[in-house]
């Protein structure tokens, strides 16, 4: 699951490098409705099975630690680089209506907003929901400092329904059922075709943290019922295969999405293994520990290497990406090495208290 998760961010990277936004390996959209599937099955593992927190505001804390000192980290820098590069960056917040200032200062500042500023537009000098966020006077997402963290908008609204949600299978499946139904009325007049209904609604993009979770709570015992060295055999397996298929995606010819709806189906399949793998070998998780930072921080990189040699960037493609996956990765290690690390340090303190008396929710 580890390296998984780092392929994934990669995706992403590479499909804002390009000049063309090509997609490589899996693809940003598909790589972060995978990661909405990771994130559904590691919470329903943390709540369900190991009851790795003694109360609800145990497992809110813990997931603000895991996410915001990273974020606060790289969303200073970038607000310092875009003061410093891009005059025009607080220009656009005088030019805006002071709904639409609310808007972009509480979502860069508290990550949840970040989502409806893709929902969001400027018409008659007022702040509107919009079907197409880049039909605006003003387009609201380029005042976003860290643009790519709309998605952690959509983490945190999956994690505040979490404990009062993943408890209850019946509820699992009901949630699951309308979440495809919205998408398929979407689908059917047409907006499930167009951004951002494709990748942004949250009640859409439930159906994947969903489909995560249950494949947590009832493939992952399937397979633990294997013997140990089957389980280990398999699970190596099938990391190895769902690796060679992540990279290997791009190539292989097919329609799009088709191709989307059978990686889903052997992404959540196979799932529980990679997990399994994962702990079995710490060095997985090592590496998995850098998608996080990979993915917030990499436009940050992306930006500054553009700054500092663009031109000779511009005119080589292929070496911009490979650079801006590279700086990405190294700066990744930093950020995990001075800052995530100690945080993590603390969240595994809570997930130790929690062990001792897990709380259910009523």
């Amino acid at each position: 699951m580890g390296i998984l998760r780092t392929i994934f961010a990669i995706s992403v990277v590479l499909v804002h490098s390009w000049p063309s936004g090509r997609q490589v390996f899996v693809g940003g959209r598909n790589a972060v409705q995978l990661f909405y599937i990771i994130s559904g099955f590691l919470i329903s593992y943390v709540l369900i099975e190991s009851k790795s927190y003694g109360h609800i505001r145990t497992f809110y804390i813990n997931r603000y630690l895991r996410l915001y000192p990273i974020y606060f980290a790289v969303a200073v820098l970038s607000l310092v680089e875009l003061l410093l590069v891009s005059p025009n960056f607080v220009e656009t917040y005088k030019e805006l209506p002071g709904s639409a200032d609310l808007l972009l200062i509480f979502s860069n500042m508290f990550l949840f907003g970040q989502d409806w500023v893709m929902f969001s537009a400027i018409h008659g000098h007022r702040l509107v929901f919009a079907l197409d966020f880049t039909k605006s006077e003003i387009l609201l997402w380029r005042s976003l400092i860290v643009p790519q963290a709309w998605t952690l908008g959509v983490e945190l609204s999956f994690y505040l329904i979490a404990p009062f949600v993943l408890f209850k299978r019946r509820v699992i499946w009901t949630l699951l059922f309308l979440s495809l139904t919205i998408r398929a009325l979407f689908l059917l007049n047409g907006i499930g075709l167009r951004d951002p209904w494709t990748y942004r609604f949250f009640p859409t993009e439930l159906a994947f943290f969903l489909i995560g979770a249950l494949a947590q709570q009832l493939l992952l015992p399937l397979y633990q019922t294997f013997s140990n060295r089957k389980l280990l055999r398999v699970s190596r397996i099938a990391t190895v295969s769902l690796i060679a298929y992540s990279l290997l995606y791009f190539v292989i010819p097919g329609a799009a999405s088709v191709k989307s709806i059978i990686l889903f189906a052997i992404f959540t399949l196979l799932l529980p293994l990679t997990f399994v793998f994962q702990n079995h070998h710490k060095w997985d998780r090592r590496i998995g520990e850098l998608s996080y930072p990979i993915y917030i921080g990499h436009m940050l990189v992306i930006w500054t290497l553009s700054e500092v040699a663009g031109t000779f960037l511009a005119a080589n493609p292929l070496l911009s990406s490979i650079l801006d996956v590279l700086g990405s990765i190294v700066f990744a290690i930093l950020l995990n090495s001075f800052i995530g690390k100690k945080f993590e340090r603390l969240r595994a303190k809570l997930k130790d208290g929690g062990k001792k008396e897990a709380v259910r929710p009523a």
